[in-house]
Formats: C-alpha cells, structure tokens, sequence
C-alpha cells in the first residue's frame, strides 16, 4: 500500500522542480533583455500599429513621430510637424 506512495512524491518532486527551474530560466532572460535594452538606452514602446512609439523630451509623453497635435498642448514640441 505505502509502496505506491513513494514514486508517486517522487514524480510530483521532480514535477515541480522542473516547473521552478524554467521559470527562473525564462527570468533570468528577460532580466538580461531589460538589461541590455537599458544599456542601449533604448526608451521607446510599441503602439497598437506596431510602429515604435518615442518618448517626448518635453513632456515625457509617447507618440509617433510627426504629430499633427501634441498630446499634452505644447505648441512647441519637438514631435509635431516633422
């Protein structure tokens, strides 16, 4: 009776451990790709069109480049226009 009990905690161990030590894998990759997106001080985000947002150095806000309008109202921003 207890003979099945043994190889079945094993198995579940084993389950679990794996499931542990892929979720530190996949982790550990994506710290590293933010790490490395931080040291080529990439800051930008992808939009709903899948064209690359840039982040305003007025105002801190994203949008494409050559807004027709600014999101925040700035007359002078560096994104309107072109």
């Amino acid at each position: 009776m207890f003979g099945w009990i043994l190889p079945k905690l094993l198995v579940l161990g084993l389950i679990i451990a794996a499931i542990y030590y892929v979720y530190k894998w996949v982790r550990r990759l994506d710290r590293e790709r933010q790490d490395k997106l931080r040291e080529e001080g990439v800051n930008s985000h992808i939009g709903r069109d899948g064209e690359d947002l840039v982040q305003c150095t007025l105002c801190g806000t994203y949008g494409q480049i050559s807004l027709e309008r600014c999101p925040e109202g700035h007359d002078d921003c560096p994104m309107m226009g072109g």
